[in-house]
């Protein structure tokens, strides 16, 4: 039997046993510190992480961003508004426009000699309003940059009926030469190579609708390009082999003349190409100079054929711009039915000077010379022109796509003709004078 005080000795020595060993294991102050600095590392270090791997996160998305941006600028995809609204994937750019031109016209005739000026004015005033003009477009590259193409329509501003203006396509082949093909204006005179949405006012001279442009028009055919207005490029020249003056919207058998040739060049002396798109001296950020020549010739083989030569030169700095131009045309006696050729010339001046950046004033003079009278003793028509532009949003930041133009042209001998589209009535050799306003809006 065991004895009670050896029982009694064990289990106080077992108590104490178990006390000595669980104050062994319980962990001191010291241990307790350094575990709590090992936890606050670990969260430093995930924390660490966590803010380099944000910071990674931004940086990847801004260089996402500036990559973006700079495809964007490149032809990479996108769609936004840079001088016009355009729609853009890749090797492909779509940019659709409209031209609104809302006119109102007053023209007095003084075709009677009547000395009451009163009845004059009441009898002679023509005046309204009228869409003068209204054109769809479609522009921009296909497959590349290098193949650019153009289609315009535009509504007729009596009946509103829909045709076709231009449809082209160029191929840049190499750095400064290109191919053109379609139909487009014939390349002679400059003023009426100048968009209509960039005149100096309302609408192109008399001179231009007699012998230039209005005459010449549209054409088809194919060109060769020197130049193709490139930046580092001081001549432009273009050469086109066409169906004849005036032959838009015909099919290949159905032309008045057989064939015909055109071309044009133009040497830039000083300042941006970009100036040369307008008569305006607006935005201009150095000065201009540009002397440019072209010349039409379109055979009817045995019924005639007819010269046009057309010489010009434009001067822009910051405020003022200067344009003056010469045109001369020759119709063989053929075509006329007449004993003698006729020759028939004129000449034009006109300025621009921005007032302020909003507001700009101008004046042009033309005179048209044919070479035998045209209605009874006249052959001499005189054109003077004054008028304003203002164009729209702040400090004029809308230039063309939003402006309004007054301008009034003085005939004193009339008009061999009538000119509507310049609201002219023309058709008497005495004095006309013609008001107009309009608002354009360019999308």
């Amino acid at each position: 039997m065991t004895n009670p005080k050896s029982r009694i000795f064990a289990a106080v020595a077992g108590t104490l046993a178990l006390g000595a060993a669980a104050w062994a294991v319980e962990p001191t102050q010291a241990e307790r510190i350094e575990a709590l600095e090992a936890q606050v590392a670990q969260l430093q270090a995930r924390q660490a992480q966590d803010t380099s791997t944000l910071a990674a996160t931004i940086d990847s998305v801004l260089r996402d961003a500036e990559r973006r941006s700079q495809l964007l600028a490149a032809g990479g995809a996108g769609a936004g508004y840079d001088d016009g609204f355009f729609i853009r994937g890749n090797n492909w750019e779509l940019r659709p426009g409209a031209q609104f031109q809302f006119r109102g016209v007053a023209d007095f005739r003084d075709d009677d000699d009547d000395d009451d000026l009163i009845d004059d004015i009441t009898d002679d005033t023509e005046a309204g309003f009228e869409m003068r003009r209204m054109k769809l477009w479609l522009r921009g590259y296909a497959v590349s940059p290098n193949l650019t193409y153009s289609f315009i329509w535009a509504a007729n501003r009596e009946g509103g009926g829909v045709s076709l203006e231009d449809a082209e396509v160029k191929y840049r082949f190499a750095d400064a030469w290109a191919v053109r093909a379609g139909q487009y204006k014939d390349p002679v005179n400059h003023e009426e190579l100048v968009s209509s949405t960039r005149q100096l006012a309302a609408d192109r001279s008399l001179l231009n609708e007699l012998l230039g442009g209005g005459v010449l028009d549209r054409t088809q055919g194919v060109s060769i390009i020197y130049g193709d207005y490139t930046a580092n490029a001081p001549i432009y020249a273009e050469l086109m082999l066409h169906d004849g003056l005036n032959q838009d919207n015909t099919n290949y058998t159905d032309h008045t003349f057989e064939w015909g040739v055109a071309g044009r060049v133009e040497f830039k002396a000083m300042g941006d190409w970009k100036s040369y798109r307008d008569f305006s001296a607006m935005n201009n950020k150095e000065n201009l100079l540009v002397i440019g020549g072209g010349f039409d010739f379109s055979d009817a083989e045995e019924d005639g054929e007819v010269w046009t030569g057309a010489l010009d030169v434009q001067f822009e700095t910051d405020k003022l711009g200067l344009f003056g131009a010469a045109i001369v045309r020759s119709i063989d006696k053929k075509l006329l039915g007449t004993r003698d050729n006729m020759t028939d010339w004129g000449l034009l001046v006109q300025a621009g000077y921005m007032l302020s950046p909003s507001w700009e004033i101008f004046g042009r003079y033309d005179v048209t010379i044919f070479d035998e009278d045209v209605i009874a003793d006249e052959n001499t028509f005189h054109e003077f022109t004054i008028g304003l532009n203002y164009f729209l949003g702040e400090n004029g930041s809308a230039g063309h796509r939003a402006k309004i133009t007054v301008d009034l042209t003085w005939l004193p001998n009339g008009a061999p003709n009538e000119q509507t589209g310049l609201g002219i009535l023309g058709n008497t050799d005495k004095d006309e004078v013609v008001l107009r306003g309009q608002f354009q809006l360019v999308l």
